[in-house]
């Protein structure tokens, strides 16, 4: 028994040396990775597209006006920035007056000083609403 038990004794020694010396430690590549550069075309073209968030839609609710939904502070904070709304929404309104419920609109946020000087000009030179139900064919002003 004393037999079996110092070959069972030098067979588990003996496998775990060879176990330890068959293994090859593995040293991480030193070598520095290239700076990567990019062109000015390379990185206009890799740039993401932006994704659309909840924020930049609104969706018109009964008794809303392009006035009203550009006047909210999720929106314009402005009544007078109506017109970026109808603008950005051309699709789908054929008159800025007459918008309906269940609309989706897109609400831009990446206006340019000048875009919202122009709007809110526009919305100034705008002469006073008259009641219609059926789109106008010829606006006041070209938004």
């Amino acid at each position: 028994m004393k037999k079996v038990l110092v070959v069972l004794a030098v067979f588990v020694l003996a496998s775990s040396f060879i176990g330890c010396a068959a293994r090859t430690a593995v040293k991480p590549d030193a070598t520095p990775e290239p700076a990567l550069e990019a062109t000015v075309e390379e990185s206009a073209a890799a740039t993401p597209v932006p994704v659309k968030k909840a924020a930049d839609r609104y969706v018109v609710k009964k008794g809303d006006t392009l006035w009203d939904v550009s006047s909210m502070s999720k929106i314009y904070s402005d009544s007078f920035q109506w017109p970026l709304l109808y603008k950005a929404n051309r699709d789908q309104i054929s008159d800025p007056d007459l918008i309906e419920v269940g609309q989706e609109l897109d609400v831009r946020k990446d206006i340019s000083a000048d875009e919202k000087e122009d709007a809110i000009q526009k919305a100034k030179d705008t002469p006073p609403y008259r009641p219609h139900t059926a789109p106008r064919k010829t606006l006041p002003l070209k938004y």
